[in-house]
């Protein structure tokens, strides 16, 4: 009875390598491992006099060499069926597409998706990285959300309020604190899900009984370590001291005797932390927590705090003090890794420069001018953004200054953002249209998701937020890049674009398309593939969704709510493994199995999601890739790059996905139907980018208290167009000729709106001597930069009771003078005069 605890952990551990090895060990070589761990324990008993703890005989286990060596076999073996896989598919898109797309731009389609229609289309990693992420969000937040109806328990997580009781019960202390139990379970229980994902794809990441979150470390402050603590040395050893004091050294460095030693590692630890690495997502080598043998001196190292206490001093210090944000860091970081891992392998720049090998060859005799593109650094700006390495940080204190400047400008330039999305709905209604579903049932489907309670209970399990709670809750990344901003700025500005209704109004229509498109596949369920309508057929294969794929969708049980069905995927599982491994064509292991399982839901998923973002159009990793252009934060050129893209992202999305779409995205099928679709999809979508524009402008000046402008002045159309999106990255450049009397120049317009500023500051100092004309700069100046003074509720009102005083003081005869050129150029009114 006495080896009872053996037994059970040998037990847990032979199920563990079962599962992680699948076919690759067999049972009796798992047992005949296991038996030699079992003779070293006597060995060890028998010499020592001691029995080695459970803890120490797991870490055996993933510790040896032989297991690992197996595991690192199995994942070469994958990464190269995964390259030859990915290579055959980029070879089918491209013999399918009727010489649409060639090779380059089918492995764009892979990385971060194309608008050109093929198999390899929209189905992208960079794609799926988003959706992954958008649908564990929403998952995290419906779990903690049904543990009491009036939401106190997401009030309680979301603002920081029992961050420590969470951090004890997740580590098993005991608090009594009301919530706390219930989150720390459902943190727990997400974690392991994503961790037993990523040991599916070939990760090898031990479970923790004890673990929190992945911590984060805050390179600014520890940077300044030795001004944030009351160690006085440089910022290396005063971070090195801070965090040695909170750790439990004989667990975090269980094989180093010295401390010396210990004190190396740590410093390593910290140059790494400054140099960016952590933010990678590159496979194996950057899940943390990761004990691949072969890939130590790469993996991070898990840092073991002393108790829930001294971790959450150093997450108050030099981490993340939210927990939310915390655990949200480590979901979007698994989310990434998911989707590389799943396309690319365990080292995805490996596999990607052996599919741009396999590539090379085929095309070297036939298409030598191709071939000679088929090299990494011709992708290497696709590649940074879902590998991670965009998001390194050259200058943290130069990125930070420019952070926050464009933060500012945002905050000052944007107030009116919620009322010009009213221009989304001609985007939503094409979007709709584009999918065979008709631009009325596109507009009617808006304004219910605006303005009326959708089906809850398909939106609970479509895991979706109902109206602007992951809006209000999470950054918005319409008008930025992602992680542009961060910290204390992130949070004012995601509170900015919540009070000016932006994110309640993107995140209504998002949910909107969801529901609806969920609704149109569920109701064609019982439909073959080769019944569908062309445009419904052709909306799949963009995702690369064949007859096979589409079978095994609509054979799962769909969502049944007032006899209207939802295709979900979430019952994935019911698919039958015999119809999974006739599809695939090879004998498949468990975890194989499981892996296309969950790859299959989250292509639909992703259907669901990328659609969301054309509807309601945000930038994609593709759109990153060209406004990025590789270059990181805190360097000269990526400063460079950004400030000139500020509020560049929209028309340019607007350009490549929805333009694009139009152009490039309808099949043979479609076009053998409707020969003139590419020309009456963009048309109408011109024309109701013109209407909504029109009406977004007219409710923009009445709230600024003038009259509509005159529809028949082409000015006034041109600017529609532009408010509209209809004219996509040109519209800035129209409307700034349009508006350069009495605006910005065009050479500013094309620098962004710091070059604006820039001009206006000199214009001060260059003015310095006419008090009255600095000043009126100055304003100027002032108000489009000032947070929330631009809000459409506040910004008639700033300039009627003073505003308008104000430069009235500093140069009489202004309004006067406004209201006269409102009148010749836009034949507007002011209904309003200042007091």
């Amino acid at each position: 009875m006495a080896n009872k605890p053996g037994i059970k952990t040998f037990s847990k551990c032979f199920q563990e390598m079962k599962r992680l090895s699948g076919d690759t060990l067999s049972d009796d070589k798992i047992n005949q491992f296991l038996d030699e761990i079992k003779k070293k324990i006597n060995e060890d008993k028998f010499k020592e006099g001691e029995i080695r703890t459970e803890k120490l005989l797991e870490q055996e286990i993933f510790d040896n060499f032989i297991y690992q060596e197996a595991l690192n076999k199995r994942n070469l073996a994958e990464n190269n069926m995964k390259a030859l896989d990915q290579y055959q598919k980029i070879v089918d898109a491209v013999n399918l597409s009727n010489g649409t797309i060639d090779a380059a731009k089918a492995i764009k389609g892979l990385l971060v998706g194309i608008q050109e229609f093929s198999s390899i289309a929209r189905n992208s990693i960079g794609s799926k990285q988003i959706t992954i992420e958008t649908v564990e969000i929403n998952r995290l937040y419906q779990a903690i959300k049904k543990i009491d109806k009036d939401g106190n328990a997401w009030d309680a997580f979301s603002e920081n309020k029992i961050d420590l009781e969470i951090k004890k019960e997740m580590r098993g202390e005991k608090t009594g604190v009301q919530y706390a139990k219930q989150i720390a379970d459902i943190l727990k229980k997400f974690q392991e899900d994503w961790r037993l994902r990523l040991n599916d794809l070939g990760a090898n990441i031990q479970k923790l009984d004890d673990w929190i979150t992945r911590a984060t470390h805050n390179t600014e402050r520890m940077a300044n370590a030795s001004k944030n603590t009351k160690i006085v040395a440089d910022n290396k050893v005063a971070w090195r001291e801070y965090i040695k004091q909170r750790l439990d050294l004989k667990r975090t460095f269980a094989q180093v005797t010295s401390d010396e030693k210990i004190d190396d590692i740590l410093d390593g630890i910290y140059e790494s932390l400054m140099s960016g690495d952590h933010l990678k997502h590159g496979g194996t080598n950057s899940i943390y927590g990761t004990r691949n043998v072969a890939n130590r001196l790469n993996a991070s190292r898990v840092l073991h705090f002393k108790d829930a206490t001294a971790r959450h001093e150093y997450d108050l210090m030099f981490g993340e003090p939210s927990l939310k944000e915390s655990v949200l860091g480590v979901l979007s970081n698994s989310s990434k890794n998911i989707a590389l891992m799943q396309e690319l392998g365990t080292n995805p720049q490996v596999t990607f420069e052996k599919i741009l090998s396999l590539l090379r060859k085929k095309y070297k005799s036939t298409d030598s001018k191709l071939a000679r593109e088929l090299y990494f650094k011709n992708f290497k700006n696709e590649f940074s953004e879902i590998d991670g390495s965009i998001n390194g940080i050259g200058n943290y204190t130069l990125a930070k200054s420019a952070m926050i400047i464009r933060s500012l400008q945002s905050m000052g330039k944007l107030g009116f953002s919620g009322i010009t999305s009213f221009a989304d709905l001609a985007q939503y209604m094409s979007t709709t249209n584009f999918q065979g579903r008709g631009f009325l049932s596109g507009l009617g489907e808006a304004m219910n998701a605006l303005f009326k309670t959708q089906d809850k209970e398909a939106m609970e399990i479509l895991e979706i937020v109902s109206n602007s709670v992951i809006g209000d809750s999470f950054a918005n990344n319409r008008y930025g890049f992602g992680s542009d901003t961060w910290g204390m700025m992130s949070k004012l500005q995601n509170s900015f674009f919540k009070w000016n209704s932006l994110n309640r109004w993107v995140s209504s229509l998002k949910s909107g398309m969801t529901v609806g498109l969920s609704r149109q596949y569920g109701m064609l369920a019982d439909t073959k593939f080769s019944a569908l309508k062309a445009r419904e057929r052709n909306l799949l294969q963009l995702y690369g969704i064949d007859e096979g794929k589409w079978d095994m969708l609509r054979s799962i049980k769909t969502l049944d709510v007032n006899k209207k069905r939802y295709m979900t995927a979430e019952a994935v599982d019911e698919i039958s493994d015999d119809v999974i491994k006739k599809y695939v064509g090879r004998k498949m292991s468990q975890r194989e199995i499981r892996n296309f399982k969950k790859d299959l839901e989250m292509t639909w998923r992703n259907v669901l999601v990328d659609q969301a973002t054309h509807a309601s159009p945000e930038p994609d990793a593709a759109i990153r890739a060209i406004m990025n252009q590789g270059m990181q934060k805190g360097t000269f050129g990526g400063e460079t790059i950004r400030f000139m893209g500020q509020f560049k992202s929209f028309p340019i999305t607007i350009w490549k996905k929805i333009i694009g779409r139009e152009l490039k995205s309808y099949g043979p099928e479609v076009l053998e139907e409707s020969k003139f679709a590419k020309i009456t999809g963009l048309t109408s979508m011109i024309l109701l980018s013109a209407a909504f524009g029109y009406v977004a402008m007219s409710a923009k000046d009445m709230l600024r208290g003038k009259s509509p402008r005159d529809p028949s002045k082409a000015s006034t159309m041109l600017e529609a167009l532009a408010a509209g999106g209809g004219l996509g990255i040109y519209g800035d450049f129209i409307i700034s000729e349009i508006q350069n009397e009495y605006g910005n120049n065009i050479f500013e317009t094309i620098l962004g709106p710091t070059a604006s500023d820039v001009a206006k500051i000199i214009d001060i100092i260059t003015n310095i001597n006419d008090p009255k004309k600095a000043g009126k700069k100055f304003v100027q100046l002032a108000e489009g930069n000032v947070p929330f003074l631009n809000v459409y509720y506040t910004k008639a009102a700033y300039d009627y009771l003073i505003g308008y005083q104000v430069k009235e003081f500093l140069d009489p005869g202004y309004f006067e003078r406004i209201k006269q050129r409102n009148e010749e150029k836009r034949g507007q009114t002011h209904y309003l005069k200042p007091l």
